[in-house]
C-alpha cells in the first residue's frame, strides 16, 4: 500500500488535467472531471486487481502452491529489480519530475490530459494512468493476490484489506485535488514533487526489499 501511495504517475497526470481543466472550465466542471479520473484509476485498479487474484486463484486450485515453487523465485527476482528501479530509474536524471516512461508516451499522456473534455475522456486517461505504472504495480498484484488467498484470519478482515489495496492508490489523486482547492497550482505541485524525490526513491527501494524478505523468510523458507 506504501508503494502504491508513493507512485508518482498518476498524481502527475492528474495534476495536468486539472491545471488545464482550470484554464478552460469553471472550477465546478473541472472539480467534475477529475473525479471521473479518479473513479477511472480507480476502476482499473479494481479489475488489474480482480485478474491477478483470479490467476493466483487458478495456481491453487489446481494444487500448485505459487509461493513454493520456481515461480516464487520469479516474484523475488522481480522485486528485487524494482528495488534497483525504483531508485536508480523511476525518475529521469535531472532536476525535473521526469518519469521512466518513454518521452513519446509522456507526450501523448499530457496531450491528452490537455484534451480532455467530458467525463469519459477523464475517465479514460485515469485507467491509462493505472496501465502505464503496470511495470512498477504488477509484482505488488500478484503478490497481494498470493498472500490474500493464504491468509487464514476471517472472512472481513482479508475483504477489508483488499479493498484498502484497491483504494490506495486513490489517496495522492484526492491529495493533489485538494492541494489545487485551497489554493495551490501546478508549479507548486511540481516544485514539491521535485523536493520529494530522493525520498520517493528511498522509499520505493526500501519497500519492496522489505517485502523480497518477508516473502522469501515466511512463503519460501517457511511453508
Amino acid at each position: 500500500m506504501l508503494i502504491m501511495a508513493c507512485l508518482q504517475l498518476q498524481s502527475g497526470i492528474f495534476a495536468l488535467l486539472y491545471h488545464y481543466a482550470l484554464g478552460k472550465y469553471s472550477k465546478a466542471k473541472a472539480s467534475d472531471i477529475t473525479l471521473f479520473f479518479i473513479l477511472g484509476a480507480e476502476t482499473a485498479a479494481a479489475c488489474l486487481f480482480v485478474c491477478s487474484y483470479y490467476i493466483a486463484n487458478l495456481f491453487f486450485l489446481y494444487q500448485f502452491r505459487p509461493e513454493t515453487s520456481f515461480f516464487a523465485w520469479v516474484l523475488v527476482g522481480m522485486l528485487i529489480a524494482m528495488a534497483l528501479m525504483g531508485f536508480l530509474c523511476y525518475f529521469r536524471p535531472g532536476s525535473g519530475t521526469r518519469l521512466f516512461i518513454p518521452r513519446k508516451c509522456a507526450a501523448n499522456l499530457n496531450t491528452h490530459a490537455r484534451r480532455v473534455k467530458s467525463r469519459s475522456d477523464a475517465f479514460t486517461l485515469g485507467a491509462l494512468s493505472s496501465i502505464c505504472e503496470l511495470p512498477f504495480t504488477l509484482p505488488l498484484y500478484i503478490i497481494t493476490s498470493i498472500e490474500i488467498i493464504e491468509m487464514t484470519v476471517e472472512f472481513f478482515p482479508s475483504n477489508l484489506l483488499t479493498l484498502l489495496y484497491i483504494v490506495v492508490p486513490t489517496f495522492p489523486l484526492f491529495f493533489t485535488r485538494w492541494k489545487f482547492q485551497t489554493g495551490h497550482n501546478l508549479a507548486d505541485i511540481q516544485r514539491s514533487r521535485a523536493k520529494d524525490k530522493p525520498f520517493t526513491r528511498i522509499i520505493l527501494c526500501f519497500s519492496y526489499v522489505a517485502i523480497c524478505i518477508l516473502f522469501i523468510y515466511f512463503r519460501i523458507l517457511t511453508p
